[in-house]
């Protein structure tokens, strides 16, 4: 049985004790590594522990040699998140370890960020600079272009509203410091302001009338996992966040991130196990004083039964899977099963790892194919949980900007396609193969991939099933807990655990969010809260 402080009993609130104290981080995705950094650099003793191969969570990676040219390079595919926005957040989290990032990462901002295809042949090209990207709208609909700079405006306005008070702190930071009459009606003013009693669909409606670009803005619901007919209208900030501070590319795949943050761990002094999962929270009363105290984390049991114990647990486990399996029932009165059942899962994904011979020179580094008919692909996802007929299909061939991603003359294509999370209605042992069959001859004979289908030299698939097993993903989602509405929009699981003393979360189902910067920024808000709690 593992000790927590050196071997001194985890735990002590005696002021007068100089121990240092002991955190476990349950996951090494992106919120666990920011916070262990982030630990380890202020002094804590810090374990991370992961229960796969390799760190990084649903950023992950997987290479393929070519059959017929073993002594090339492999086929290398990001696995998760395919392009990198905010990246000021990766800069800040370095800095506060002491490194620049630029010492160990080479960005490179993409224009276009993504190249829109509807099948009559319109294109759109989503550019980076904003003059071009006005005359890419003005393109489809001249008439458009003054509501999309409004649009964009208060996408603009929504970030400076929020994103100090919201994605750099967690509610409890900002209403619980005991703030003044004004600063607290000023607070409780901003979700007003920012849109989160609104709807997203209909903002974007009063704004833009050419269908074609409103489905583009559709998009940015679907990638905090909400349906843009249900989520609310602040999440007009995310093409604030992709246009007005770019969409990035890490020079030899983003996974480069997660290899970079696993380094700067190590040398902030954390201990990282990976192929080591967690069997339960081990959770303890302390009756110290004749008072009965709150429940506190004690550490955790490993699936091979040794105890580590720890003053503090910080649980980058997805936040459904970890209450409802790791924490057993009697602590969780705030989050029991039937509170759990009731956060929706987020939407999800059916992917394809494609490594091709040849090339496609008419694809950019990112590819949105639309479908005739977006709402019904929206429906399939968010409503009727059917695998859709005609779904919009996304294509990043990372080659086009990175050549070392796959052997010399060959393409390594990452497709995705929407998909309903797990409700027990579809078979994906079924379902996957007739899926991966209807993208690929979708891509082959209407999108112009010719020849596609007998070209792939090796393949791997993952659908939602194989994100749950893969990641503990609540539902095979993708993105956590959905923002189809207010409460999972705002009021997702909080950072710190009511119940239970010394409990964390950080991660996409939790504040503020999915996607990678967001996740970063939990594992700073965790970080603080756990400097707050134990100093």
């Amino acid at each position: 049985m593992r000790s927590a402080s050196g071997g001194l009993n985890a735990g002590s609130d005696n002021a007068g004790e100089n121990i240092v104290k002991h955190i476990l981080v349950i996951g090494g995705g992106i919120g666990g590594l920011s916070a262990a950094i982030r630990l380890g650099a202020d002094g804590f003793r810090v374990t991370l522990v992961e229960k796969n191969s390799r760190v990084g969570g649903k950023l992950n990676l997987w290479e393929a040699v070519h059959p017929g040219r073993p002594l090339d390079r492999p086929f290398r595919f990001d696995t998760g998140p395919s392009l990198l926005t905010m990246p000021f957040v990766f800069e800040e989290l370095f800095a506060a370890a002491g490194e620049t990032l630029a010492d160990h990462l080479t960005l490179q901002r993409l224009d276009p960020i993504a190249r829109y295809r509807w099948p009559d042949g319109t294109t759109f090209e989503a550019r980076s600079g904003s003059d071009a990207l006005l005359k890419e709208i003005a393109k489809i609909a001249p008439g458009d272009v003054e509501g999309w700079k409004r649009l964009a405006a208060r996408g603009k306005r929504i970030w400076e509203l929020s994103a100090e008070l919201f994605l750099y702190h967690s509610p409890e930071q900002i209403f619980g410091k005991g703030l003044s009459p004004a600063g607290a009606l000023s607070a409780i003013a901003v979700p007003i302001r920012i849109g989160m009693f609104a709807n997203f669909a209909r903002t974007v409606h009063r704004h833009l009338h050419h269908p074609k670009l409103r489905e583009v803005l559709y998009q940015y619901a679907t990638y905090s996992g909400a349906s843009p007919f249900k989520a609310p209208a602040t999440l007009a900030v995310i093409p604030h966040a992709e246009f007005g501070f770019g969409g990035w590319y890490v020079q030899g795949g983003l996974y480069r991130i997660a290899e970079e943050l696993e380094k700067l761990a190590r040398r902030k002094g954390v201990e990282i196990q990976t192929g080591c999962a967690v069997r339960e929270i081990l959770v303890e009363r302390d009756d110290r004083g004749g008072k009965i105290a709150k429940a506190r984390t004690a550490g955790v049991t490993l699936e091979d039964g040794e105890v580590i114990r720890a003053d503090a647990v910080v649980a980058n486990s997805d936040v459904v899977y970890t209450y409802r399996k790791l924490i057993d029932s009697k602590h969780r009165k705030r989050y029991d099963d039937r509170t759990l059942d009731k956060l929706e899962a987020g939407g999800s994904g059916m992917m394809l790892m494609l490594g091709i011979e040849g090339e496609y020179p008419q694809l950019a580094h990112h590819n949105k194919f639309m479908p005739r008919d977006y709402r019904s692909d929206l429906r399939a996802m968010f409503e009727t949980r059917t695998v859709p007929d005609d779904p919009c299909i996304y294509v990043c061939a990372s080659t086009r900007t990175d050549p070392t991603q796959a052997p010399a003359c060959c393409e390594n294509l990452f497709v995705l396609a929407s998909a309903p999370p797990l409700d027990g209605s579809i078979d994906w042992k079924i379902e996957g193969p007739r899926y991966r069959d209807q993208l690929v001859r979708a891509l082959e004979h209407r999108w112009g991939l010719t020849g596609l289908a007998k070209r792939i030299v090796v393949e791997r698939s993952f659908t939602p099933l194989d994100l749950q097993n893969s990641y503990n993903a609540n539902a095979g989602s993708i993105y956590g807990i959905g923002s189809n509405s207010r409460r999972t929009a705002f009021l997702r699981p909080p950072n710190r655990d009511k119940e239970i003393r010394g409990l964390y979360f950080c991660g996409g189902a939790t504040h503020p969010g999915g996607g990678l910067p967001l996740v970063a920024l939990s594992g700073k808000i965790v970080s603080e809260l756990v400097r707050e709690d134990l100093g």
